[in-house]
């Protein structure tokens, strides 16, 4: 029989010296010392590498567990999700624009009782809604199309001109624009060494659904006053890329808002499947290792689980949803179909976009992208995400250096932690890419805190308080369109009604995306000021830890009443945006990966 991790690293730990461990009652969170008293520790841990397996599964792109004991949670929080009421309503035919928003009225009370984040339902034409609403930008260094008439826009500067002066950003959907193929080299943002993990069958090809839609590519820039800004959009239709028309805020007013609502629509797309890989799997998959690697009596387990609660229910019922071939109600309106879906969460996480664990830190990931901390070009005036994610990220870091450091006297305590170490083995075995070798504090704190921003920040910004507050509020973000994209341009206000979902088709994304969403939830302990404010955890822990808990717990509340105070200036907007951005309140956000 083959030996496990554990095991091997259990022989040759009679020549390494152990952590101290903390003491406490038989209750309290301890360190392994390797020993005869270990035998019962290790002895647990191998019965749950026996109960939780590694399996392939349809969604997600990472590993999902099997076995008896991962089968019987599994079941156990499946049944354990639940989806809110949801009222289904509408009022009568649609003829203008407005009459989408008027959806949210008065209908939504249990569901969306708040409506969409301010400003969306009433500011959807103003340019700096649709271009701060992009989480999906990156500076740009290769230009993808050309804008004729870009220095008319930006007051004198070429395209050229925005991308020597760090001014210039985009974003890239081309793949979305329909089939692909099988052919991983036609695939830029498919790295060949996760793929070849799981084979081809992996392999997509995004096959429509019958609805309309174009995979888009899109320039933004930084103006001469700081505003962050569109300047193109050019959607690409298979089989139609060489007549390609680029849209730009010259254009008529229906045409521009039709090039914004593609885009939007692969946003929209992209953070409702991205999520999953996002969010879920990269979480999901370093946590699955710690199970097979660490004592339940381990602090760092003790923080895992809390941060992990009830994971295991959401990809077999979203999972469920797909092969029931729609949601609550109505037609689907996304313009690929439901079997894409899954390619595309596969895809996503296979490339590294999820699946890399310490490149996509959040802080390293937005340095990536040119948003933050550039060397290059103008700083962004407004960037009210990054900025909001950064208080409750490092409030999150704060508490997680103090939990470590409690039970770690320095780092040689930590690269002699034997689970610790088994966990760091055990990820390669959970295919976790590019996680960090755990030898400092430092280290296994910033591993805390970034699954933690797995958990809570982005499952909230791209699903639970984020995707129908923002990103797929209608009218500015149908799902898809009921018309072919025009050849050409001079679209009318009726003409672009033909294109809009059915009152039928508004109900179906309204209540699509407000699945996710816990407005019940608001004020309660389920919302992430309460993230480590477990009596059950705390109880386990140390009085450094309970402290560090209710410190964060106070920050956390502190901030709230800050978001709650945001508010319109004499020039209509906050923090730089015609909207009010408050999907990661901390009195709000639910602390967990809701679905």
């Amino acid at each position: 029989m083959k030996p496990t991790i554990l095991c091997v690293l259990l022989s040759s730990a009679v020549v390494i010296a152990s952590p101290v461990p903390t003491g406490g009652t038989n209750d309290s969170f301890t360190l392994a010392v390797v020993g005869n008293n270990y035998k019962a520790r290790a002895a647990a841990i191998e019965a749950k590498r026996k109960g939780w397996l590694y399996e392939k599964y349809p969604l997600g792109g990472a590993y999902y567990p099997t076995g008896t004991l991962a089968n019987k949670t599994i079941s156990e929080q499946q049944a354990q999700w639940f989806p809110i009421v949801v009222e289904h309503a509408q009022k009568g035919n649609f003829t203008t624009l407005d009459d989408y928003a008027n959806t949210y009225e008065k209908q939504w009370n249990m569901s969306l009782p708040r409506g969409p984040m301010l400003g969306m339902l009433t500011n959807y034409t103003d340019d700096r809604l649709f271009s701060m609403m992009r989480l999906r930008v990156q500076l740009n260094e290769a230009l993808l199309f050309p804008v004729d008439n870009a220095a008319s826009i930006t007051g004198g500067l070429s395209l050229e001109d925005l991308r020597a002066q760090g001014r210039l950003f985009s974003t890239d959907f081309s793949h979305l624009k329909g089939p692909i193929g099988s052919n991983l080299e036609t695939r830029p943002f498919v790295s060949k060494r996760h793929m070849k993990n799981f084979g081809s069958s992996a392999l997509w090809d995004l096959p429509s659904s019958g609805k309309y839609g174009a995979g888009c590519q899109a320039y933004f820039y930084i103006d001469q006053s700081g505003d962050f800004l569109p300047l193109a959009v050019k959607p690409i239709i298979k089989d139609r890329e060489k007549s390609a028309l680029v849209y730009t805020p010259e254009d008529e007013p229906v045409d521009w808002l039709l090039a914004k609502m593609l885009l939007n629509q692969n946003d929209g797309y992209h953070s409702t499947w991205a999520h999953v890989g996002q969010s879920h799997s990269a979480a999901e998959a370093p946590y699955l290792a710690a199970i097979r690697s660490l004592s339940d009596d381990h602090p760092v387990m003790g923080i895992l689980n809390r941060i992990e609660k009830t994971p295991w229910g959401v990809r077999p019922n979203l999972v469920n949803g797909l092969k029931s071939g729609e949601a609550f109600t109505g037609p689907q309106y996304y313009p690929w179909s439901t079997d894409a879906a899954v390619d595309y969460v596969n895809q996503l996480y296979l490339s590294g976009e999820s699946a890399d664990f310490e490149r996509n830190y959040y802080r390293s990931e937005f340095k990536a992208r040119g948003l933050v901390d550039s060397s290059f070009g103008p700083k962004l005036k407004s960037f009210p995400f990054y900025e909001d994610t950064s208080v409750i990220i490092e409030a999150i870091r704060e508490f997680m250096e103090v939990f470590i450091n409690s039970y770690y006297p320095n780092d040689k305590a930590v690269a002699q932690d034997i689970e610790l170490q088994a966990w760091y083995l055990e990820t390669k075995a959970a295919r976790v890419y590019d996680f960090p070798l755990i030898q400092t504090r430092q280290t296994i704190a910033d591993v805390l805190t970034h699954q933690a921003y797995l958990s809570v920040i982005v499952s909230n910004v791209m699903s639970t308080n984020g995707i129908h507050l923002n990103s797929m509020s209608l009218p500015f973000a149908p799902a898809g369109f009921l018309q072919p994209i025009p050849f050409k341009k001079g679209l009318t206000e009726k003409e672009l009604m033909s294109f809009m979902p059915t009152p039928e088709g508004a109900v179906w994304q309204v209540s699509t995306y407000v699945v996710g969403h816990r407005p019940m939830w608001r004020d309660t302990n389920e919302t992430l000021s309460h993230l480590f404010d477990d009596n059950t955890l705390l109880a386990r822990t140390n009085n450094a830890t309970r402290t560090a808990a209710a410190k964060f717990k106070a920050t956390m509340m502190d901030f709230s009443t800050e978001v709650r105070a945001r508010t319109f200036d004499e020039n209509g907007l906050s923090l730089g945006m015609p909207f009010i951005f408050d999907a990661l309140d901390p009195n709000y956000a639910p602390y967990w990966s809701v679905i």
